[in-house]
C-alpha cells in the first residue's frame, strides 16, 4: 500500500480526504490533527464519501505515528502559521517522496525559504492553486493563447482579498506565461479586520499587480459588493466577464463557455492518482509558487507594518 500523509483535518483538509476515496491505488491513509473537533468532522466527511466502503486503510492520529519512516505523498493543509517549522520537522524525521500544500504557504520569506530546503530531497513538491486543475479554466486558457496582455478586474465582496489573491496571480502566471513583477498595495484600506480564523487578519480595498510581459491584475475587495465578477480586456478589444458563481463565460457580451468552479473533493482523487502513478502533477511546483508568494507577501507585510506602526517579520494571512 502506498503512505499517504494529510497533515491537518479541518475544513480543506477533509475535502482532500473525501477526494482520496475516488482513488483506486490502495493506500495506507494517516490523518493528523490536534484537534478532536477536526478529527471527528473529517471523519462524518470521510463516511460521507463512502470511506468506510472504500479499499484503503485509514488511521486518525493527534501526531505523526513514530514507526513510520517512509511517505509516498504528504497533503498539508495546516494554516500558514507555524507550517515551515512544521514540515521541516516531518522532513527530518520522515522520508517524503511528493508533497502538497496548502495556500497560503508561508507568512514571510524567511519561512518560505525553509519550505524549499526541507523539501529539497523530495522527488517533487507543488503548491494547490488548484483553478489549474479545472476543466473550465483550462478552456478559458486555450481563449487567451497568444493574445498579447491582458487587462483583467476581478471586483467582489467580502471575499478574502488578503488569502485568495494568490490563487489569481498563480491564474494569471499560468494563463499568460508571464512571471509576477510587483503588488502595489496603495490602495488598500489602512485598517486590518480579524479574519474569520482565529489569530489572523484580512483587508479590503484594490490590489494593482503587474507581471512581466503588460499584462495588469486589479483584484478589489469592498463590503457593499455583490457581484464576483471577472473582466478581462484583450488586446484585440474583445472583452470577457467571468462569473465564477454562476460557471458562465461572455464574450463580447455573448455566452460562448459554460463551466465550474470544481470542489476540492472532485479534483483531489485525479490529482492524487497521477502524482503517485506518474510523479507528475498540473499545479505549480514550489520552488515557482514560492517565487510568486515571495513578492505577493513582501507587498502585504510591507502594508501590515505601516498600517501597525510595527515591524513585524511576519504577515499573519492564512
Amino acid at each position: 500500500m502506498l503512505n499517504v500523509l494529510v497533515v491537518g483535518a479541518g475544513q480543506i483538509g477533509s475535502r482532500h480526504l473525501q477526494g482520496l476515496v475516488s482513488v483506486r491505488l490502495d493506500l495506507n491513509i494517516m490523518v493528523v490533527d490536534i484537534s478532536n473537533f477536526s478529527l471527528d468532522s473529517a471523519k462524518l466527511r470521510w463516511v460521507e464519501a463512502g470511506g468506510n466502503q472504500s479499499h484503503h486503510k485509514i488511521e486518525w492520529c493527534k501526531k505523526i505515528p513514530g514507526d513510520i519512516k517512509n511517505i509516498d505523498l504528504a497533503i498539508v493543509t495546516t494554516s500558514s502559521l507555524g507550517r515551515a517549522t512544521l514540515v521541516e520537522q516531518l522532513a527530518l524525521s520522515v522520508n517524503v517522496n511528493y508533497w502538497v500544500f496548502e495556500k497560503v504557504l508561508a507568512q514571510s520569506r524567511q519561512e518560505l525559504d525553509l519550505i524549499e530546503y526541507a523539501t529539497s530531497n523530495a522527488k517533487n513538491a507543488w503548491v494547490n492553486t488548484p483553478r489549474r486543475l479545472m476543466t473550465w479554466y483550462q478552456k478559458l486558457k486555450i481563449e487567451f493563447n497568444n493574445k498579447g496582455s491582458l487587462k483583467i478586474k476581478k471586483s467582489g465582496g467580502l471575499w478574502g482579498l488578503a488569502c485568495n489573491t494568490i490563487h489569481y496571480i498563480d491564474l494569471i502566471n499560468w494563463w499568460t506565461g508571464e512571471s509576477l513583477f510587483s503588488v502595489n498595495t496603495s490602495k488598500l484600506d489602512k485598517i486590518w479586520h480579524k479574519s474569520k480564523r482565529l489569530g489572523y487578519f484580512e483587508v479590503l480595498g484594490e490590489l494593482l499587480i503587474e507581471f512581466s510581459g503588460g499584462t495588469e491584475l486589479i483584484l478589489q475587495s469592498y463590503p457593499n459588493e455583490v457581484n464576483n465578477i471577472m473582466h478581462i480586456e484583450l488586446t484585440d478589444k474583445k472583452n470577457w466577464i467571468i462569473n465564477e458563481y454562476e460557471g458562465v463565460a461572455y464574450k463580447s457580451r455573448k455566452e460562448i463557455l459554460s463551466g465550474k468552479v470544481e470542489l476540492q473533493s472532485e479534483m483531489t482523487g485525479a490529482m492524487v492518482t497521477k502524482i503517485l502513478s506518474e510523479g507528475t502533477c498540473n499545479l505549480p511546483r514550489l520552488k515557482e509558487s514560492s517565487k510568486q508568494h515571495a513578492i505577493f507577501l513582501d507587498a502585504m507585510l510591507s502594508h501590515w507594518n505601516t498600517c501597525n506602526k510595527s515591524n513585524d517579520k511576519a504577515v499573519p494571512i492564512t
